[in-house]
């Protein structure tokens, strides 16, 4: 899938922790950005395949992170460490196009991390350069812990594989299987969004929406709320799951280059944000 993978903790210590990976690079990884892999991606967030022929979605930018996350968050030292594993909060700096046919170096850092009781609060920075030219710059934090989260209330039953709460416009579903095919585009293997078994013994009532799969349909809105308009940076932050075949709400309220996010169910909110967008110059 366009990706030449090399473990950069390979060499470390049998017995570690999160807190001694500060500090420590990942990567590099070369991404290969095709019109077959942008497609599929486009696919799978439900976006305009018209209007993403020769460049990727702002979306897209979740496959780079990933590229690197991923060999973070599954080295067999620290999956331990992923028996809770949350993605709290997520930015993106777009400084120029994802093209076509460009081939990107992606190197990541686990730039801070925050011991508090049992959770590790990670920080993880990645960057995606084309010939030394900066193209893609994010923040994640993560928490990890080796503890066994506390039960949910009550356990949901999976809704059946194919089935959505409906896309129409800014509001917007996810089936189980459109979660399978979000995962396999962007590497996202966390099994909170596939396995029902592993989200019960992890806490949760089931298995729920990828976050940043919510956060591709906050930039899909802020696109279209601004008439087209590019998305330059966004910021958001996790609050609350959403569970396969519900339907949420995505508001967009603009105010210039800015446009405030949010995306609920009913009353509550799950994913809150902000977006930086420019319009196009005559």
């Amino acid at each position: 899938m366009g990706f030449a993978l090399r473990s950069t903790l390979f060499a470390m210590p049998d017995a570690i922790t999160p807190a001694d990976l500060e500090g420590r690079p990942i990567g590099p990884v070369e991404v290969a950005v095709t019109a077959d892999r942008i497609a599929l991606y486009v696919d799978a967030t439900g976006d305009d395949p018209d209007r993403w022929v020769t460049e990727a979605p702002p979306g897209f930018g979740s496959v780079l992170l990933f590229a690197v996350a991923d060999e973070f968050l599954y080295d067999p030292q620290i999956v331990p460490f992923t028996r809770t594993l949350l993605h709290l909060d997520q930015s993106f700096t777009y400084l120029a196009p994802i093209s076509v046919g460009s081939v990107l170096t992606v190197n990541g850092r686990v730039t801070r991390v925050r011991h508090r009781g049992d959770s590790y609060f990670v920080t993880f920075s990645a960057e995606a350069s084309e010939r030394e030219s900066v193209v893609m710059r994010s923040v994640s934090t993560f928490v990890l812990s080796d503890q066994q989260s506390p039960p949910a209330d009550a356990v949901f039953e999976e809704p059946p594989v194919h089935q959505r709460g409906g896309n129409d416009g800014s509001r917007r579903s996810a089936s189980r299987h459109d979660l399978v095919r979000y995962s396999a585009v962007t590497r996202d293997f966390n099994p909170l969004h596939w396995d029902h078994d592993f989200a019960v013994q992890a806490g949760l009532p089931g298995v729920v929406v990828h976050g940043l799969l919510m956060y591709a349909w906050m930039t899909q809105e802020a696109t279209r709320a601004t008439g087209g308009a590019e998305v330059t940076a966004a910021k958001i932050r996790f609050k609350n799951p959403l569970r396969p075949a519900q339907q949420a709400a995505i508001s967009a309220d603009t105010d210039g280059g800015n446009v405030k996010l949010v995306l609920t169910v009913g009353d509550v909110q799950l994913v809150t944000g902000t977006a930086t967008v420019a319009f196009p110059t005559e």
